[in-house]
């Protein structure tokens, strides 16, 4: 620890305020260490760091489950819906298995693309984080599946919707990965309806991370309007666009929320997706959140 502290400024002590703190420097880190063991610590406590914290910016997580009434036989697992099961009974001296109602209760299966923009402003553990967010959420709740695309000049697929992917290698991978200066929202969204395609549910939904201040590229606004639902996570600063982030949320049926502070990103992520779950648990596949 100390020799990271003559390179970077981490505050005393060996809690949890240190090794967020060597997640936030890992970059600076791993550019001025010259042992590379030095790095490769660093980078370790940077993960575990990131999902711990992801962990704990989430909180408890539970999807809303769909209740289904269904007739009973061998082998079904559920409650019996004791309302259903006397209406069925017409009489006490014919009752049979086969007016037995039961309740089952399912999860609903949800495709989710996370697209990420990875200019200057979201670098490191900030794409870390975001990438963190829904891989937890997937392992959590069961029955998500989902891609994360980021983008700059072009988008890069980095997790595909159908395939899996060892998520402590993938937070790596970005903490290692250098920021480059354009943004091309339009790839970006590209790529997310082409992952979204892949889905096996028809349940889909989009979500972009980006300020919304593109510098390659057409205006993203026409691309959002092909999505099935497309909300946007909008980095608030000097060079937000808030008329192009509020835009696309617009045709693509969805939301646009602000953050100031990257490590709001799980609870806001987590909020579009049991919204979006919510939704389609009451309403059919119609969801309109």
């Amino acid at each position: 620890m100390e020799r990271l502290r003559g390179i970077v400024d981490i505050p005393s002590g060996t809690g949890d305020e240190v090794v967020w703190s060597i997640a936030k420097n890992y970059q600076r880190i791993r550019l001025r260490a010259k042992d590379p063991s030095l790095i490769r610590a660093a980078k370790r406590i940077a993960i575990r760091a990131i999902i711990d914290r992801t962990l704990e910016e989430l909180g408890p997580t539970r999807m809303p489950m769909v209740r289904k009434l269904i007739d009973y036989s061998p082998g079904v697992d559920g409650e019996i819906d004791l309302s259903g099961t006397l209406d069925n009974i017409s009489s006490p001296s014919s009752i049979d298995y086969r007016q037995i109602v039961v309740e089952k209760k399912d999860l609903k299966r949800i495709a989710c693309v996370l697209i990420i923009d990875a200019s200057l402003s979201m670098t490191g553990e900030k794409l870390a984080m975001a990438t963190s967010s829904i891989a937890v959420l997937a392992q959590r709740l069961k029955g998500i599946e989902y891609a994360v695309i980021l983008f700059e000049n072009r988008a890069n697929v980095i997790k595909k919707m159908d395939r899996d992917v060892d998520l402590e290698k993938l937070i790596g991978d970005l903490l290692d990965l250098n920021a480059m200066g354009y943004t091309n929202i339009e790839e970006g969204l590209k790529a997310g309806i082409s992952e979204l395609d892949k889905a096996k549910t028809p349940n889909r939904i989009g979500i972009i991370i980006t300020d919304g201040n593109y510098t390659m590229g057409h205006d993203p606004r026409q691309f959002a309007a092909l999505f099935p639902r497309l909300h946007v996570m909008m980095t608030t600063g000097l060079d937000a666009r808030e008329d192009i982030c509020n835009g696309m949320a617009q045709q693509g049926k969805g939301k646009m929320y602000e953050i100031s502070n990257y490590e709001q990103m799980p609870g806001v992520l987590y909020s579009m997706i049991k919204t979006f779950h919510f939704r389609l648990s009451v309403g059919g596949g119609g969801a309109k959140g």
